[in-house]
């Protein structure tokens, strides 16, 4: 497609949806701002930033910027790690040996 040519989506109420636009996925509920616009031989796509997943825009509607989450932070640090390994991890008990695992038939 030439760069010139506008690709123009609707969320599922006929509203256009643009790059910026702050849009929530059906399915889940996710809401995010878009990041891109594409077509190809299957539609056209758009690019939600708070998953960096491409959405079928029938499954999209327009949302208030409001909806928009705080930015997340990500943790990076081993204490942050360890804490989430405390918090989540359910020790070694769930831990199996599958060494000599079979399929059956």
């Amino acid at each position: 497609m030439a760069d010139s040519e506008i690709i123009k989506a609707l969320d599922m109420g006929g509203n256009p949806i643009a790059i910026d636009s702050v849009v929530r996925y059906l399915n889940t509920g996710t809401v995010g701002k878009v990041v891109d616009l594409k077509e190809d031989d299957e539609g056209i796509w758009v690019l939600v930033d708070t998953t960096g997943l491409y959405y079928k825009p029938e499954t999209l509607v327009i949302a208030d910027a409001s909806d928009l989450k705080e930015e997340r932070v990500e943790r990076s640090s081993v204490a942050d790690a360890e804490s989430y390994m405390r918090t989540y991890g359910g020790g070694d008990d769930g831990i199996a040996d599958v060494g000599q695992v079979t399929g059956g038939g």
